[in-house]
């Protein structure tokens, strides 16, 4: 949404077509020329579209929307809403889907038989929807504002995404929203956890493994320390926090949740009433062996044990760094601080009087203000300096570091974590089985180590090419790009059969390179496949009359 106060419909208009702003929207160029986007190439605008609203091309339909405005002059808040709708990473709606999705969203937020121009962006590698919104209602001229608009988008997104088969995203709930079975808890958070990482969160996990071992603790009539007792089996911990209770983690002190989220028996108001006032665990050991522990997802095994000795030796580094440093700061200030008190008393001794003395005296004071402020200003940037120098890693980035250095555990591990939906695309080659692909990287050639596992290289030629977790994909299609594509669909997917999806051309370019180059690839397709033998034949034909391979990585 945009901020109140904004700069009128004009300019949101002219942002969304990418039109000049400085002219009359009237003389922006017709609505074909916006779809094509002649004045830049299609670099920007993919195509745009006016809804509600009297004419089809978008300068006029501003116009019209201005002259809506002008009716209202009693409000005195922004009349404009503008809404954008990003889609993840070489993922494209058909202008349909657009269409619709922005039609719901619309209307979700109350603004469906109101005046809108839209147009899709194409110029970043996520395809976004900008729709600018007039809020004043074309037939009370009212300016209407939406309530919560936040959470009945994100509810509508989440039903859209199911609709149309697009990827799968956490969404805020609106705390207004309860869980069925338990009216108090609002499952939000835990759901966009679990969303994302693909396994339970800590609270989810407590209410399934922990919450009817401390119920029975409850009602044993052992008291507050066999409570204690039973969070140490699996590893948890009661504590007070205000006029509550939380179970955290006993190891991990970020993890932690409401006890009342766990079970509304474990409040503080049901357990006190049953065990008396709370009672602090004081020294409780651990508990008994027990398999029922909290484990993040995705962290566990060597490779995080690795990234917790990486992450301890860099904060013990840092500690060691920050306390050396800490020393020297206070030894200078202490230096400092003698240095004027033997000035001021080597002045006292000099036996100055009157306004020479009191001269002398604000020398020296000015002297100090200006010595300390230097002091501070720079012990700032020594703690800055120290800052980095010492970074800490976290999970994410020693997975990026590993992979880049060849760690083909790393890599897929880091793939592992973005739980994506596998999306059909333009141009992209994968095997029907590609779950037991191998995972690997081409190192000579310098590649990007993205946060969600993609390793993305850059041609010579200008392709571009996306090595991801079940696919290869070419998101900037030339010959040296193809041709990659191939050799890494050839190396992961081991012989298998290959799906390509895309264009024709992309098709034919595809078949024509595997049978050319020589590589040990087939395709599913038939035809495709038909076409790669055809090329395999011309090929022998031409290195028979002396010709070479064309591409080489």
């Amino acid at each position: 949404m945009a901020p109140k106060g904004g700069a009128g419909f004009g300019r949101l208009g002219a942002y969304v077509l990418n039109a000049r702003v400085e002219v009359d929207p009237a003389s922006w160029t017709r609505l074909n020329a916006y779809i094509l986007d002649s004045a830049h190439e299609g670099e920007k605008v993919a195509w745009a579209r006016v809804t509600n609203c009297q004419a089809d091309d978008p300068g006029w339909a501003v116009k019209e929307i201005l002259a809506t405005q002008a009716h209202n002059t009693r409000s005195r808040s922004d009349k404009n809403y503008h809404l954008v709708v990003s889609f993840p990473e070489g993922e494209r709606p058909t202008r349909a889907q657009m269409e619709d999705i922005e039609d719901r969203l619309s209307a979700a937020i109350g603004f469906e038989a109101h005046q809108r121009v839209s147009a899709v962006h194409q110029n970043t590698d996520n395809w976004h929807l900008h729709v600018a919104i007039n809020k004043v209602n074309p037939v009370t001229f009212r300016n209407v504002m939406p309530v919560r608009d936040h959470y009945l988008l994100q509810a509508a997104c989440a039903e859209l995404e199911i609709r149309h088969g697009l990827t799968r995203e956490p969404h805020t709930v609106d705390p207004r929203q309860v869980d069925g079975q338990h009216p108090h808890r609002v499952r939000g958070r835990a759901a966009d956890f679990e969303a994302q990482h693909g396994g339970q969160s800590f609270g989810t996990w407590a209410r399934t493994q922990a919450a009817a071992a401390l119920l029975a603790a409850r009602d044993s009539g052992k008291g507050w320390p066999e409570m204690h007792r039973v969070a140490a089996v699996y590893d948890l911990a009661i504590k007070s926090r205000g006029a509550g209770l939380v179970i955290g983690h006993r190891e991990d002190g970020r993890l932690q949740v409401k006890a009342s989220d766990v079970d509304r028996g474990l409040s503080m108001q049901a357990l006190t009433a049953v065990l008396g006032p709370f009672e602090s665990a004081g020294r409780v050991g651990p508990g008994a062996a027990s398999s029922a522990r909290y484990t993040k997802p995705g962290r566990s095994g060597p490779l995080y044990a690795a990234f917790q000795r990486e992450r301890a030796d860099a904060l013990a580094a840092k500690d060691l760094a920050v306390k050396a440093l800490r020393e020297l700061h206070l030894a200078y200030d202490q230096q400092l601080h003698d240095h004027h008190r033997d000035r001021l008393r080597q002045e006292r001794l000099t036996g100055l009087r009157g306004i020479l003395r009191r001269d002398s005296f604000r020398h020296i004071a000015e002297q100090r203000t200006r010595d300390h402020t230097e002091r501070k200003q720079r012990e700032a940037e020594e703690r800055r300096q120290l800052r980095a120098r010492h970074t800490i890693p976290n999970w994410r980035g020693f997975l990026e570091a590993e992979a880049a250095s060849g760690n083909e555990a790393a890599l897929t591990a880091l793939r592992a974590r973005q739980q994506r939906r596998e999306r059909v695309e333009t141009e992209l080659l994968a095997a029907s089985d590609a779950g037991e692909a191998r995972h690997i990287i081409y190192r000579h050639l310098r590649p990007a180590i993205r946060r969600d596992g993609r390793v993305v290289y850059r041609v010579d030629d200008g392709g571009l090419v996306s090595d991801e977790a079940r696919q290869v994909r070419v998101n900037q299609v030339t010959a040296g790009a193809t041709f990659l594509a191939l050799t890494l669909a050839a190396d992961r997917f081991d012989g298998r059969p290959l799906n390509v999806q895309g264009n024709d051309n992309f098709r034919q370019l595809t078949a024509h390179l595997a049978g050319a180059s020589g590589l040990h690839v087939t395709f599913a397709d038939a035809g495709l496949e038909r076409q790669r033998k055809i090329a395999v034949a011309s090929h022998a034909n031409a290195v028979d009359r002396g010709a070479g391979r064309d591409y080489e990585i």
